[in-house]
């Protein structure tokens, strides 16, 4: 594995839950933020620092020292406004590198006005990718599997 890294996961709902398990098994150091206590309480157990925060408030923001992060990850993307308004703060308090999930392409064009965010769209990413494999180089008969499979299963 390459050095470990930290990253700060802002939404920690089904992507971003997902995200940050993820990257901590991979053995880098994650700091996770929700507003929900629930949604911390799935993840808390493989987080290095779990938060119950409103990420839209920036002095919270500040606190987790955004600018010492390989990345920044928003994934707030069922709440739009709270997305940007997340984003503004993290792009102002020198985030090296910001990925956001985003809703829709006019979403993803709004948070692009913000600053040099790498903006994904999980649902349509996905659906280009399982298209691919009827269709693409991915075709059935291939051994390759979606991110997240091993063996047939979720690894989640």
């Amino acid at each position: 594995m390459a050095d470990k890294s930290r990253f700060v996961v802002i939404g920690l709902g089904r992507f971003g839950g997902a995200l940050a398990e993820r990257l901590a098994k991979l053995g880098h150091e994650v700091t996770g933020l929700d507003a929900s206590e629930e949604a911390v309480g799935r993840v808390e157990e493989c987080l290095d620092e779990a938060l119950v925060a409103d990420a839209t408030n920036r002095d919270v923001l500040a606190a987790t020292e955004l600018d010492n992060a390989a990345a920044v990850f928003i994934a707030l993307g069922d709440e739009p406004l709270r997305n940007i308004i997340t984003a503004m703060h993290v792009v102002e308090l020198g985030a090296r590198k910001i990925v956001a999930r985003g809703t829709d392409k006019v979403h993803a064009k709004i948070l692009g006005k913000l600053g040099d965010i790498e903006v994904v769209l999980p649902e349509q990413d996905m659906g280009a990718y399982v298209a691919e494999g009827f269709g693409g180089p991915l075709g059935p008969g291939t051994n390759e599997k979606p991110p997240g499979k091993e063996n047939g299963t979720d690894t989640e």
